[in-house]
């Protein structure tokens, strides 16, 4: 069976449990973006999926072409009925594995047999009735198709529906009077009372008669009567219980690990996608991104996912931001006043890298992104009770990176250095910014040195804006222009109350 995640039969879902989360997760507040899938019954455990990773432009290309397929509501209806087919087996051969009665084990089981196979062969008509167009789930059918028609497959299918057919058959009618209970094996299903009744009106507050449409017994293990019943049937054809004995105790792996696996797989995309649409559904845009194997980026209208949907259930604004980055132009560098902005575009850059990894559509308009195949994030430390403390901090984490980067990576570096002098601060970020574009790293770094855009036109500067009225009213737009600086240290003069009107102010009050 094929993987959504990877050509070929992937990792079981007992080796995506042991995977880590990325480094860089929480600094792109993945985390909590994660964590809307513990709303779900089964999401829980689904979160580890958000850890396994593409290691090439390949297999990036195949989530992707599954991604855009669920997005068609024919094959999103056949999938949404084969998970639910195959949650149905399963919660049957959950029973089997609970109750007392070894018969009603077998029973049980059998019933999960004939529900895999229905579940499977009604996914492989309903993808051949609405054919995808992704490969991959081309694939998954025609291995379906080949596993229902295999000899050993076409043989167990056929005798459990044998055996399900003769249970079905079943019939028996049961009068219960004062003190004793008449079972009757030759039962027609014929209503003789209705057509009588309906001769006879009823006299006035008589008491209409209910039939049971639904078992009156709760338990899932059997209770007195119905085993009364059922020791009945056993004596009337010892053969066919005999059968379901002996077939289900040899069927023992029922369910294919490999089955439940591409449930969990599919279950994940589904979730995202649907959190995706409801987003999208409220004005924010999403794209597939087109991904390229040279370093240019074109993202319109990008946003931090998790912000979006935090502002959106507080009725609170996102403003979209844009992000090019052409194939010769080697960093993008963000300045600008503190809380502008800043840090969340490094974050929605991140995410929108991350997504587009993962194949899954990406919060922006129209987007274009290179190929990674690995993040690296650092962002300002505050590790340390000291300034050494937190400067020791940030050079090991940079170290680190720099021993682990290869030629895809995509580094996201968020004001670092700012426990350092200005002048080192700009001299160390100077000689990492000229290490990272040596070794072909997509950089995206956010500073509070302006000074380092200058020192290349092949900078990207993104600045971010205030409003030009002497207030400094953050906008949270960043658009590409000059870094100057200027805004940065008016924001720091008005903070520090060190502007004209509070220095004359302090000077006429003494």
């Amino acid at each position: 069976m094929i993987s959504l995640f990877e050509p070929g039969k992937g990792l079981s879902f007992a080796e995506v449990r042991e995977l880590q989360e990325p480094s860089y997760f929480r600094d792109l507040n993945m985390d909590q973006y994660a964590s809307f899938f513990k709303e779900f019954e089964v999401g829980a455990e689904l979160i580890p999926y958000f850890y396994y990773l593409p290691k090439t432009k390949e297999e990036s290309g195949h989530r992707q072409s599954v991604m855009k397929d669920l997005c068609d509501h024919d094959v999103r209806a056949a999938v949404n009925r084969f998970i639910s087919g195959i949650g149905v087996a399963e919660r049957y051969l959950g029973y089997s594995e609970i109750v007392n009665a070894s018969v009603q084990k077998w029973k049980w089981r059998l019933d999960t047999i004939v529900q895999f196979y229905s579940a499977i062969d009604r996914f492989c008509r309903d993808l051949t009735e609405n054919p995808p167009k992704s490969e991959p789930l081309l694939k998954l059918r025609d291995d379906f198709t080949a596993y229902l028609n295999d000899a050993e497959t076409v043989k167990t299918r056929a005798k459990a529906e044998e055996i399900s057919g003769e249970f079905d058959k079943m019939r028996f009618h049961i009068t219960i009077n004062k003190e004793r209970a008449t079972l009757d094996f030759q039962y027609s299903e014929e209503d003789y009372c209705s057509s009588i009744r309906s001769e006879f009106p009823r006299a006035e507050g008589e008491r209409e008669e209910n039939s049971f449409t639904e078992s009156p017994f709760g338990d899932i293990n059997i209770a007195p009567l119905e085993e009364f019943i059922l020791n009945q049937f056993m004596k009337q054809d010892r053969v066919l219980f005999r059968n379901l004995e002996t077939f289900c105790g040899i069927k023992r792996d029922i369910i294919l690990p490999e089955v439940s696996d591409l449930i969990r797989e599919f279950r994940f995309a589904l979730l995202n996608l649907e959190h995706f649409e409801k987003l999208k559904n409220n004005g924010f845009p999403f794209s597939f991104p087109e991904i390229v194997e040279d370093r240019e980026v074109n993202l319109d209208d990008c946003f931090d996912i998790v912000l979006a949907a935090k502002n959106l259930s507080e009725n609170k604004e996102v403003v979209l931001n844009d992000i090019m980055k052409s194939k010769e132009e080697t960093a993008i560098l963000v300045t600008g006043p503190n809380q502008g902005g800043k840090t969340t575009l490094a974050r929605a850059f991140g995410q929108c890298a991350y997504f587009g990894m993962m194949g899954f559509p990406v919060p922006a308009g129209v987007s274009r992104l290179p190929f990674v195949d690995r993040i690296f994030t650092q962002f300002a430390s505050t590790a340390g009770n000291d300034v050494e403390g937190r400067l020791e901090h940030e050079l090991t984490g940079v170290k680190a990176i720099l021993d682990s980067l290869t030629d895809h990576s995509l580094v996201i570096f968020n004001e670092l250095f700012t426990s350092a002098p200005t002048m080192d601060a700009l001299t160390m970020s100077r000689a990492l910014l000229s290490t990272l574009i040596e070794k072909n790293a997509v950089c995206f770094v956010v500073t509070h040195t302006f000074e380092l855009a200058f020192d290349s036109d092949r900078f990207v500067s993104l600045v971010a804006t205030v409003v030009e009225d002497g207030s400094f009213r953050r906008t949270y737009r960043i658009i590409r222009k000059s870094a100057d600086g200027i805004a940065y240290a008016n924001s720091i003069v008005s903070k520090y109350k060190l502007d004209y009107s509070h220095i004359f102010g302090r000077i006429r009050a003494r």
